[in-house]
């Protein structure tokens, strides 16, 4: 049986890296002997509905599976329609939407079943049934289905608890050198998962495929799938996309123990909480060859950030990021401006306090309440007609700085505005300070920033632009710090 599998674009924002969730679902169809096919429409923004739409029919597949985020799901009613009146086969969706609002993405007409939840199991169960006739299918829990034009729920299905049984995702049917994930040193980055959930409940994070649960993979599963991919791309950089890669502390010790053990030459990066690390820590996670970590951080206001549920301080994120720093390795902090609580002055907080850590780099979102997220729960208390609907394309919390972009469902004490201009005014606030660290690494803290306001003056500036181009004095031309800078090396 022929298997379309499709990842929804999201606007004109070009897919990063590709979609692990339709990797395992076509690993999963392909240990059956389906023949499948992944169309990432996230990785061609430009292109139109009617165009996607002709890409799957030219494959002319017997089955269709979605995935979805909310922010793309009314792409994915607009492709739909198209494709179910073009082909007329069965559809199934999956992913956070479908998760979060059942009863409503499978109004939708073109939809005929609906995957609540983690989804591999389900989806091979529903698979074998399908190609056998059995109809039975309340017989698979969480799966829900239409009968005789009304909806059937299917439950839920807990969490899968052994990880290592699943197949590696099938790598070999995304196109993956039009990703544009790269490491430091330009080498190509891919993305491996080796846990799935996460046991906090951050207001403004979505919990609802595996809820609070935590299941992880082994070190030797997670190797063998490095080195696998290693061998059939020649690919030595990964980013661990694990909600929290350093959440169980015996387990990462376990895993970097492995990575130790077996001499990879490997450089990764990955995702953690401050308050989930240490120096020695740290230190051994480069010596397993990780080079960057990336802090969820929120805000640089205390009361802010504890509305936020998230149960972290600032002193914890001024410890993590200098033990970061100092073990070799680079940090990434995440902020978030506009979270409930926000004045301007607030704001101005978290600007400074990013301007003041010593971070390679900082990413400035604009807070946006997704269903299934406590921040929306709040919002729907507040207006309880409130729903899903189109506008959610409209969605842009994440801020690629070269406009300004209008908050959605603003929940701070800002007008939209005033937010929007924040986010941009962070970012140059942020490039400003990390340039005058790297001269006062360079120069010392007195002459640092001297050099540093004397760069800003524009003849200046111009001059020693020449000089530098000129190649007259090398040893400043990138200003490196003298020791114990981050590096990808």
């Amino acid at each position: 049986m022929r298997i379309s599998l499709i990842g929804p674009k999201w606007n004109e924002m070009i897919n990063s890296y590709p979609p692990l969730g339709l990797g395992y679902l076509a690993a999963i169809a392909e240990q059956d002997g389906h023949e499948v096919r992944i169309h990432d429409f996230g990785l061609y923004p430009s292109t139109t509905v009617d165009q996607d739409a002709q890409e799957v029919i030219d494959f002319k597949p017997h089955l269709i599976g979605f995935t979805s985020m909310t922010t793309s799901y009314h792409y994915v009613e607009q492709l739909v329609a198209r494709l179910k009146d073009a082909l007329g086969v069965p559809v199934i969706i999956g992913g956070p939407h479908a998760t979060t609002l059942p009863d409503g993405t499978l109004a939708n007409p073109h939809i005929d079943y609906l995957i609540y939840g983690e989804g591999e199991y389900i989806w091979r169960d529903f698979l074998r049934a399908f190609t056998s006739g059995d109809t039975r299918w309340g017989s698979i829990p969480g799966l829900w289905y239409k009968e005789d034009g009304r909806i059937v729920p299917g439950g839920s299905r807990k969490p899968i608890e052994d990880l290592d049984a699943l197949p590696f995702p099938a790598r070999h049917l995304y196109e993956l050198k039009k990703y544009p994930l790269y490491a430091p040193n330009g080498e190509p980055m891919l993305t491996v998962l080796s846990s799935r959930g996460c046991p906090y409940a951050c207001s403004f994070c979505f919990k609802g495929i595996v809820g609070r649960s935590y299941h992880q993979r082994s070190p030797e599963n997670i190797v063998e799938e490095l080195k696998l991919v290693n061998r059939t791309y020649g690919v030595r950089n990964f980013y661990f996309i694990d909600d929290l890669f350093t959440i169980d502390v015996r387990r990462l010790e376990r895993i970097l123990d492995y990575f130790i053990e077996q001499k990879l030459d490997f450089r990764w990066r990955c995702l953690a909480r401050v308050d989930r690390v240490t120096p020695p820590l740290l230190k051994k996670m480069y010596q397993a060859g990780c080079r960057q970590i990336h802090f969820g951080i929120e805000s640089g206001n205390e009361e802010v950030l504890r509305r936020t549920a998230k149960h972290i301080n600032l002193q914890q994120v001024r410890d993590a990021v200098r033990w970061t720093e100092e073990a070799g390795i680079r940090s990434k902090g995440y902020f978030i401006l506009g979270l409930p609580g926000d004045t301007e002055e607030t704001m101005q907080e978290t600007i400074e306090f990013a301007a003041s850590l010593d971070l390679t780099e900082a990413m400035f979102s604009i807070a946006t309440p997704f269903p299934g997220t406590k921040l929306w729960d709040e919002l729907v208390m507040k207006n309880p007609g409130l729903v899903y609907n189109a506008d959610f394309t409209k969605s842009y919390y994440y801020n690629n700085y070269t406009a300004e972009i209008a908050p959605f469902m603003n929940v701070s004490e800002v007008g939209d505005e005033q937010l929007s201009g924040m986010a941009l005014k962070a970012r140059q606030r942020f490039q400003e300070a990390k340039e005058q660290r790297k001269f006062v690494k360079y120069f010392g803290p007195v002459w640092g920033k001297r050099v540093y306001r004397l760069s800003k003056v524009k003849p200046v500036h111009a001059a020693a632009k020449l000089v530098l181009d000129a190649g007259l004095f090398p040893r400043f031309r990138q200003l490196q710090p003298r020791e114990g800078a981050s590096s990808w090396a």
